[in-house]
């Protein structure tokens, strides 16, 4: 009697420590099952079944965590993760520092949508600024979609240093209607930009790009659209570049 009790203690044993198993599935679909030891900031440390080494694995390299009890936690790559970056400003206002020189002023707006990608509009008045013996007056609307540069490499617990800041590619839609000497002029162009924005403190932006693309005037010469150039009907190119300083936002 006292061997069949001690048998099926042993069995019940056995079968609590095989059915108290936690699951890691990576990023890439696989799992694991095993022990879970630790969950730390940046890492996870593990017992496979029926050995005692601990091994640790990358949360970056984590998906989520199916703990015996049922419990799953999910995890995000710190680049993506939303929460290292929720003390940040994610909207910013900016302006061209020398575009009144060339007969117009605008505004920008940039807002982070996550980690990575940001939103970024302008508005630009046509001759709010200095004129060169001409009368001109009109608008230009500029939008595109910035796609930020993430490191060539990677550490440990690595993100972003803000989430405006670096060396970004932005796909642009921009076009500009305007009145000159009693002529209406309406152009549009398909600008591909890469640049660099510093982000100082939290609060000072300073953006440098150059863009190239196609554009399309009605006057069908060359000429500064206001905010970007194009070419003729025969090589309709489109150009533009700009320095901006901004001012973050909440």
């Amino acid at each position: 009697m006292i061997r069949t009790v001690l048998f099926l203690g042993i069995i019940l044993f056995s079968y609590s420590k095989t059915i108290a198993q936690d699951t890691i599935v990576k990023r890439n679909n696989e799992r694991v099952v095993c022990k879970i030891k630790e969950i730390s900031t940046d890492e996870i440390k593990y017992q496979m079944l029926n050995n005692e080494v601990i091994f640790g694995i990358d949360k970056n390299e984590v998906s989520k965590v199916i703990l015996f009890s049922g419990v799953t936690m999910n995890f995000q790559h710190s680049m993506e993760d939303k929460d290292n970056y929720k003390n940040q400003k994610k909207n910013c206002l900016k302006f061209r520092l020398l575009s009144p020189l060339y007969g117009y002023s605008d505004l920008i707006y940039e807002r982070s949508l996550k980690p990575g990608s940001s939103i970024e509009g302008s508005l630009g008045i046509i001759g709010l600024g200095k004129q060169y013996n001409e009368d001109i007056k009109g608008v230009s609307l500029e939008i595109g979609y910035k796609f930020i540069k993430s490191p060539d490499f990677y550490i440990k617990g690595m993100k972003y240093t803000h989430l405006l800041k670096g060396s970004y590619f932005k796909p642009e839609v921009a076009v500009s209607s305007y009145k000159r000497n009693s002529n209406d002029i309406f152009s549009m162009a398909l600008l591909f930009n890469i640049g660099n924005q510093w982000i100082f403190n939290d609060l000072v932006a300073v953006d440098l790009f150059f863009g190239l693309g196609y554009g399309y005037s009605s006057d069908n010469s060359f000429n500064l659209q206001y905010g970007y150039s194009t070419g003729d009907k025969d090589f309709p190119v489109a150009i533009s570049a700009g320095f901006r300083i901004g001012f973050l936002l909440k």
